[in-house]
């Protein structure tokens, strides 16, 4: 029988980021590519969710 397991884990590049510089837990945090290449941003913390950033 095969097995398949989903691990959402919210928010995990900005939690990592979060981890290692504890001075940016409270500020709004998107992760994603260049601005100059109109990147996509791949994750954001929940300060920065309230501004609409998804």
């Amino acid at each position: 029988m095969r097995k398949i397991i989903h691990v959402d884990m919210d928010c995990f590049f900005a939690a990592v980021e979060m981890r290692d510089n504890p001075a940016l837990r409270d500020i709004p945090i998107a992760i994603g590519g260049s601005r100059e290449r109109r990147g996509v941003i791949s994750t954001a913390n929940y300060p920065a969710r309230k501004f609409g950033v998804r």
